[in-house]
């Protein structure tokens, strides 16, 4: 069933069936995808830094300058189910974002930079 959802500044409307099984799989450390806020019916643009034990849960953070290269501050971090992704960017962000220190220094500089986790869309119905 396709999820309909207005871009982050509110300008257009969007509809996105769900990614397969298969795509969902390939989420990896340094993925990019597009999540959907159900609360607030936006998007953002989210970095993957890792996915939870469970397999459905992934944790990122906001970032919609990452295509252009790795920036240290960021708009925070969101917990996320698999459900809640609309899009999977089919390239990995710059391997910057896996360096040790780089995540380090993000966090500290982004500290207070605030978490949430995010509903299911499927919670909603």
């Amino acid at each position: 069933m396709p999820i309909e959802t207005q871009s982050m500044d509110g300008g257009r409307t969007e509809k996105h069936p769900p990614p397969s099984k298969s795509e969902l799989d390939q989420i990896t450390c340094g993925s990019m995808v597009k999540v959907i806020d159900p609360e607030k019916s936006v998007w953002y643009w989210v970095v993957i830094e890792r996915r939870l034990k469970d397999g459905r849960t992934f944790v990122g953070r906001i970032d919609a300058h990452c295509i252009g290269g790795p920036t240290l501050r960021h708009g925070g971090t969101v917990a996320f189910d698999q459900d809640n992704v609309l899009y999977i960017w089919p390239m990995k962000v710059d391997p910057m974002f896996d360096k040790r220190w780089f995540r380090i220094l993000s966090h500290i500089i982004s500290f207070g930079a605030g978490m949430k986790a995010l509903k299911s869309p499927s919670a909603e119905v």
